[in-house]
């Protein structure tokens, strides 16, 4: 199929293409997401990923099939013919070759200026803002970008998190990433004896999904805190949470109650299974917020937050977590890899 064919198709079924050079972004309208650059779809081939699902990536047929929520072979083929049903990423031979992880020099950080009005109108001080080194991009690939540098165990800058704050310019994602996301584990590293001193007066760590979320609880004097930069745990996160042991781990990611589905929550569940080979089931805990994030919440909100934390420690969320999977078996939005872990609930 040409590239003018697939996006034809896609156009057909409903989706608003934006183009991001060999792919484009969109929403997912099989499962009435609103985030417009859940979907990437390759141009040159319509093989697609939905990355707020973690889902694999998989050809344009399966996108029709769920789009439509059918596959019958007759409607499939008024979109896509039999011959081009199966087709996928061509294979490559790929030779084996040992990488090293890019970092940045110190120096890039003084092109970074303080200039931190988009966050101070949110209600974050500027301490907070100085001690994380980060400040706005005014060139790059950053551009017009609240720039946040991440720190690797051996204190070097490997990856940057940019919030959009360009005025007017809707179809940018809200946030970009440089470097590889899933080797993060921020904001330990940043400053690591503060939060190593945090860590330790709680033995807590509070999983949030945003920078946004934890500048929040910062503002309110909880540090202890780590970010997913999205919807899960990551396998160096995960290794990082193990070495650490601490106590009590608080899984605090978004609350979509507003939504059809509450993904957040969902993903709560899923990392609570994911964590438990590894921790007691009574010392992980899910205490989503009292809006749909951190940084829509009010003083008095978390106030509120505050004390429904308190009794999600004091309580056995065990049953909860059990009928929440229940839940999510039945949608058959879990995989089975992860599902294997719901028999530690039982020891």
């Amino acid at each position: 199929m040409t590239t003018e064919k697939i996006q034809q198709v896609l156009e057909s079924l409903g989706y608003k293409l934006n183009d991001r050079g060999p792919y484009w972004q969109t929403s997912a309208l099989f499962r009435n997401g609103d985030n417009n650059t859940a979907i990437q779809i390759y141009k040159d081939s319509g093989v697609w990923k939905d990355y707020v699902q973690s889902t694999t990536f998989m050809p344009l047929k399966k996108l029709i099939e769920v789009t439509l929520g059918t596959n019958d072979k007759s409607v499939i083929e008024k979109y896509i013919k039999e011959e081009d049903a199966d087709y996928y990423l061509p294979e490559t031979k790929v030779k084996s070759k040992i990488t090293m992880e890019k970092v940045y020099s110190e120096d890039s950080l003084t092109r970074l200026f303080p200039h931190y009005d988009y966050y101070n109108n949110k209600g974050i001080d500027n301490e907070h803002l100085k001690l994380l080194k980060a400040g706005l991009a005014s060139s790059g690939k950053m551009y017009q970008r609240f720039v946040f540098p991440i720190y690797n165990e051996h204190e070097q800058i490997h990856g940057f998190a940019g919030r959009d704050v360009s005025p007017g310019k809707k179809d940018r994602p809200k946030w970009k990433h440089v470097g590889k996301k899933t080797q993060w584990v921020y904001p330990f590293f940043s400053n690591k004896e503060l939060f190593q001193e945090e860590v330790s007066k709680t033995n807590q760590i509070i999983i949030v999904e945003s920078i946004g979320d934890m500048l929040s609880l910062f503002q309110r004097g909880i540090k202890n805190v780590l970010v997913t930069f999205g919807l899960d745990i990551s396998p160096k996160l995960m290794c990082f949470l193990i070495g650490l042991n601490p106590k009590t781990i608080v899984l605090s990611l978004n609350n979509d109650s507003d939504k059809n589905e509450n993904r957040g929550l969902n993903s709560c569940v899923k990392s609570y299974l994911k964590l438990l080979p590894y921790f007691s089931k009574n010392s992980i805990k899910i205490c989503v917020p009292t809006k749909n994030d951190f940084g829509d919440m009010t003083d008095d909100d978390f106030l509120t937050w505050g004390e429904k934390l308190k009794k999600c420690l004091k309580r056995d969320q065990v049953q909860d977590v059990v009928d929440l999977i229940t839940s999510l078996e039945k949608s058959k939005s879990i995989s089975l890899n992860i599902l294997k872990n719901k028999r530690y609930l039982n020891e």
